[in-house]
């Protein structure tokens, strides 16, 4: 990478590389889920963290994402790294280092969603006595 001659760290970041970042560290926030899971002991427990793990991330990560998004599309192309904050100029320039933020995070939130979702109607459907089931 180089700085361009407004001293902004070239080439500029791109979205798909955005989300597939996001969903690379959220596979492993799902990983951490998965033996958080299996280190509680309780079933009622278990069954508490995977609901919460799936509402709390669908609801955050789906607001999140939304909002990185609008942002995103607001600066018309001029999206800056965090490592770029010294060189805007304006306070709107602050948006273009707000939606990638925002874009990654709300993906690293909603890409254990589905994994939590799915452990949960495992947990809940597991026989009583079963190592699924819990203690």
């Amino acid at each position: 990478m180089s700085r361009g001659e407004d001293g902004v760290l070239a080439p500029r970041l791109r979205l798909g590389g955005v989300l597939a970042r996001g969903a690379a560290y959220g596979m492993g926030a799902a990983v951490c889920v998965i033996v958080a899971v299996f280190i509680i002991d309780e079933h009622d427990d278990r069954s508490d963290l995977l609901e919460a793990t799936t509402f709390l991330g669908l609801l955050t990560g789906t607001v999140l994402l939304l909002t990185g998004l609008f942002l995103w599309a607001c600066s018309s192309r001029e999206i800056l790294r965090w490592r770029d904050f010294s060189t805007t100029r304006a306070p709107n320039e602050v948006v273009s280092l707000a939606a990638p933020a925002l874009v990654r995070v709300g993906v690293f939130l909603l890409a254990p969603v589905p994994v939590a979702f799915g452990l949960g109607e495992l947990v809940a459907s597991a026989g009583e006595g079963s190592w699924l089931w819990g203690a």
